[in-house]
């Protein structure tokens, strides 16, 4: 009968470290569950901090230039072509005028002291172009010139006009020495000017800007 009961205790005292072993043992799986649980967090919360920290360090995109030096360059300069084009053909009519001994000689000579101050203008701006490094410089030294030789011209111009209506004006204006003394810085002016077209007009076709011929600038 002592043999039964000891057995039977044993017994009960053995299912009880079987079911205490089993609450332990899910316990502990339930603990290291999370633990893991916030070891995974916490992992992930240090990738964000190292992925902003090198957002943060990473140089910032710098925006692109919508447009090249040269192209800005060029359209610039074609501003210039512009007006010269403008003066130009207002001391051709000019010139016409005063050779048909035209009623309006004083306006034709202002007409033509303008295009003079004109081309100083015009010079200072080509001195000062934006990026006008970017263009070549043979072509600037052409314009250069020519734009020099033209408000040269300019000024003789209006000497002659001036000569004209000091004088009473004559269709025989050849013979005058201020018109004769236009004609060296107007033959320099149109070789420049075919220089510097032959090499604008490829710049100006790659950039869709106005080409021009040598007797239109």
């Amino acid at each position: 009968m002592f043999v039964g009961v000891g057995i039977a205790e044993l017994l009960a005292d053995l299912a009880d470290v079987h079911v205490d072993a089993a609450v332990e043992g899910r316990e502990f799986a339930a603990q290291d569950g999370v633990d893991q649980t916030l070891a995974g967090d916490h992992a992930s919360s240090l990738a964000q901090q190292h992925f902003q920290q090198l957002k943060a360090q990473a140089p910032a995109a710098q925006p692109q230039p919508s447009q090249r030096p040269q192209q800005q360059a060029a359209q610039a300069l074609a501003a210039l072509l512009a007006q010269s084009g403008t003066d130009r053909t207002a001391v051709t009519q000019a010139v016409g005028a005063v050779a048909d001994c035209s009623p309006n000689l004083s306006q034709d000579e202002t007409i033509f002291n303008t295009a003079a101050s004109s081309h100083q203008a015009l010079l200072g701006n080509l001195a000062a172009l934006p990026d006008r490094s970017a263009l070549p410089a043979s072509m600037l030294q052409d314009l250069t010139t020519a734009w020099q030789a033209s408000g040269q011209a300019d000024q003789d111009f209006a000497n002659w006009t001036q000569d004209e209506i000091s004088h009473g004006c004559s269709t025989n204006y050849r013979s005058d020495a201020s018109y004769r003394a236009v004609t060296v810085p107007d033959d320099q002016a149109t070789k420049d000017k075919k220089a510097f077209a032959a090499l604008w007009t490829a710049i100006a076709n790659e950039y869709g800007l106005p080409s021009y011929q040598y007797n239109q600038i």
